[in-house]
């Protein structure tokens, strides 16, 4: 109750304050009132132009923020096609391996013409002091058979020693327990080459 008795008569004060300056403002000279102005406008306008500085300081603040949101939008988008770009990169890799494989079947079904070819790749090797035999993705189902020759482009790798329907395991010519027939190219007699296994 005390609070609100004190803020009404400070009100009223204020009020009074502001008519009497009111009435002494409209019986006051004009020509005297330009020289006040004058220093008045004098000492405002350093002040005024401090705060159309601060302004327009926060207005370019404001557009800074807003270019940083642009700037975080545009690097999200980047990353994101970046990363696409990295995924197509993948693919294009694989696909040009794939090729090249492809490539390597093609020239050899040109050079071994007169057989017929099944191109297969190693999937697995067992090497060990008894053995050294290779894995080949290719089987049964593929109509390979035991004893078949296995070749690549530089000629005999060995032979097919069992099938799966998806899979052959190959004993290779430098498997010591590996004896292969073979002609000598200059006498053209026959021989038996056998494998020597080296680790």
């Amino acid at each position: 109750m005390y609070k609100n008795k004190k803020t009404g008569i400070i009100g009223i004060i204020i009020a009074i304050i502001v008519l009497i300056i009111l009435v002494l403002l409209t019986n006051i000279d004009m020509g005297s009132i330009k020289g006040v102005e004058n220093v008045f406008s004098k000492l405002v306008m350093p002040v005024q132009n401090g705060l159309t500085y601060l302004k327009n300081k926060i207005a370019g603040n404001n557009s800074f923020f807003e270019d940083i949101n642009t700037l975080k939008e545009e690097n999200k988008k980047l990353k994101e096609e970046n990363s696409k770009l990295e995924e197509s990169l993948r693919e294009l890799e694989i696909i040009k391996a794939e090729n090249s494989i492809l490539k390597s079947y093609n020239n050899m079904s040109e050079k071994y013409a007169e057989y017929t070819t099944v191109p297969a790749y190693i999937i697995n090797k067992d090497v060990s002091n008894l053995s050294d035999t290779m894995v080949i993705n290719v089987g049964s189902d593929d109509g390979i058979k035991e004893n078949m020759p296995v070749i690549t482009t530089e000629g005999l790798v060995g032979y097919i020693v069992s099938t799966t329907n998806k899979t052959s395991k190959v004993k290779p010519i430098i498997d010591a327990s590996t004896s292969v027939s073979a002609s000598i190219s200059t006498s053209r007699d026959g021989v038996i080459v056998k494998g020597i296994l080296r680790k």
